[in-house]
């Protein structure tokens, strides 16, 4: 058969007898655990990544991206060329023809050496007598291509979404739900935001023009715009904590908590910690960075040291305070609440196969525990921002009316000068195409409670 040797790695260096393992071998590995709902894409690619370089990083992402954006179409065509249902034991199968589809179909790759690799990667995974299956199947793709391209009979196939969640945005923005279903299946922008105690954001735009980088000023105060992605190593002052990459939805958090110098500050579920550094580029306050994730925490501590920065880390779940909160109550709290993620699709495009109706009440529940818990630790007078990154009301809006229900103590505060759209109990931004991913922001500040308990 032939082969590319670029897409021919050892799957590990130790052991001589080990069996080499295509790139195409690697992408249907990641794609099959992502059917069974093993693991996040993230972590996928993390693992099957190690022993490749960057060139095979790129391309192994590449085919894992995009096939997430295409899930529900590729599946269709699939169901389509095959005579029947593969076995629940052979889904590696399933995996390998949807790699290939994908390939064929979508990235332009040479079609002898697509079906010869993937022909061959049926052998690497236990599936020898698979070999003519996967040839006929990826040949008759290659014959019907334009057609099957075409065909899109159901709205899964049509957006690219579970029918629960097309549902579920088309009936919570009837104005705006196909724009969105759009924007979660392109690629993402690439936005940073500029160290505002080493230099003007103005005068970086300007550096990067010098260097043949296309930018522009973002919405938010220190945000800008990339034209088109570059590798973040090259970037002129990244190593130097001049720069760092976030989404500018994700630093207009910072700027409406506005911190204030010396101020004590609980930034929970912190990880990977774009807002922990911006609070403290902001002003000179005392962050204190909470995430449940120890190994996610590592990553705060790295962008700290690179910038320059120090916030005080514990790893610990926010909802249960006793294990972590020393009594000494916050001047504000910024608390990105876990959700759904369905406001940056476009970055994790396998949020649309790992979130269910079922797993969105069971992070509802969660939000709840954590919000009332992290109220608790805020001083009389003091803020709480509750963010998301998600743009379904019963985990934003529905969630602060039903904690200032609980909350006699609690007022909502307006948010003027930020894009979005007024819910009413919150700030809801909508992903944009060259703009920011979907957030929520709710403002909320902590008053004196009468005797009666209700609030003076």
């Amino acid at each position: 058969m032939a082969s590319i040797s670029t897409l021919d790695r050892t799957d590990s260096v130790a052991g001589a007898g080990r069996v080499k393992k295509s790139i195409r071998a690697h992408a249907a590995e990641v794609i099959d655990a992502l059917q069974n709902q093993q693991s996040n894409l993230d972590a996928l690619l993390r693992k099957h990544s190690v022993h490749l370089n960057p060139n095979d990083k790129k391309l192994l992402q590449s085919i894992c991206y995009g096939i997430c954006r295409e899930w529900f179409h590729l599946e269709a065509i699939e169901s389509q060329l095959l005579d029947k249902p593969l076995k629940a034991r052979d889904q590696i199968l399933s995996a390998i023809v949807r790699c290939g589809i994908f390939e064929l179909g979508w990235m332009g790759s040479k079609e002898h050496a697509v079906v010869s690799e993937y022909v061959d990667v049926t052998v690497t995974e236990g599936r020898p007598w698979a070999r003519g299956l996967v040839n006929a199947v990826l040949r008759q793709f290659i014959r019907k291509k334009s057609e099957l391209k075409m065909e899109r009979h159901s709205a899964q196939t049509l957006w690219n979404h579970p029918q629960w969640l097309i549902d579920a945005i088309q009936q919570s923005w009837p104005d705006h739900w196909e724009r969105v279903l759009v924007e979660n299946n392109v690629h993402p922008p690439m936005t940073l935001r500029v160290n505002r105690q080493k230099l003007d954001r103005d005068a970086y735009i300007e550096t990067l023009t010098t260097q043949g980088i296309e930018a522009a000023s973002g919405s938010a105060p220190d945000s800008v715009r990339l034209a088109k992605p570059v590798p973040v190593q090259s970037l002129e002052g990244f190593a130097e904590g001049f720069v760092s990459v976030q989404d500018e939805s994700s630093q207009w958090a910072s700027i409406i908590l506005n911190p204030q110098d010396h101020e004590r500050i609980l930034d929970a579920c912190a990880a990977p910690g774009g807002k922990t550094c911006h609070l403290l580029e902001m002003s000179d306050s005392q962050v204190i960075a909470l995430d449940v994730s120890e190994q996610r925490l590592s990553r705060i501590k790295e962008n700290l040291v690179r910038l320059g920065l120090r916030a005080e880390l514990i790893a610990a779940d926010a909802s249960h305070t006793e294990s972590w909160w020393d009594q000494h109550a916050f001047d504000a709290v910024l608390l990105d609440l876990p959700c759904s993620a369905t406001g940056v699709i476009r970055r994790h495009p396998d949020v649309r196969l790992m979130r269910s109706e079922t797993s969105l009440r069971s992070l509802i529940g969660m939000q709840t525990m954590i919000l009332d818990a992290t109220w608790d630790t805020l001083k009389i007078g003091g803020r709480l921002l509750v963010t998301t990154c998600s743009i379904l009301p019963q985990e934003n809006q529905h969630q602060i009316r039903k904690f200032l229900e609980r909350h006699a103590d609690a007022r909502l505060t307006t948010i003027d000068g930020i894009p979005g759209l007024d819910t009413l109990y919150g700030t809801q931004h909508l992903p944009t195409h060259a703009g920011g991913d979907g957030f929520f922001y709710a403002l909320l500040v902590k008053s004196e409670p009468t005797n009666n308990g209700v609030s003076a």
